[in-house]
């Protein structure tokens, strides 16, 4: 009996797999919030090796990857809400987005005071 089990669950995953479709608005959130994170790295990179006097050019980048992870955010919610799709792009779009504007915006704050 376990071997039919695992056999019909096997084939019924597939086919839900099938009914399921990309979303657009989930791939775009996914890769903007990539592009957030590169861009993160790319501007504590930027700071460690100007030893802190990087102020304008790793402020720039931020603010960009700012804007890309709030971005991402709000697509990783309308992708979610869209019926019948694959959960990864959007859940990866909410989780990095949302981590990464926390994380951006605090830094923004932390800096002006």
């Amino acid at each position: 009996m376990a071997n039919s089990r695992r056999e019909y669950f096997r084939k019924t995953r597939k086919s839900r797999l099938r009914e399921l479709k990309h979303s657009r608005t989930g791939w775009c959130g996914m890769v903007s919030a990539i592009a957030a994170a590169v861009l993160f790295v790319v501007s504590v990179a930027l700071s460690f090796t100007a030893a802190g006097e990087a102020a304008f050019p790793a402020g720039t980048v931020s603010l960009i990857g700012l804007v890309l992870a709030a971005g991402a955010f709000v697509l990783g919610i309308m992708a979610v809400r869209e019926p019948k799709i694959r959960p990864l792009p959007p859940r990866t779009a909410l989780i990095l987005g949302g981590i990464l504007t926390v994380v951006l915006a605090a830094l923004y704050i932390s800096g002006m005071v």
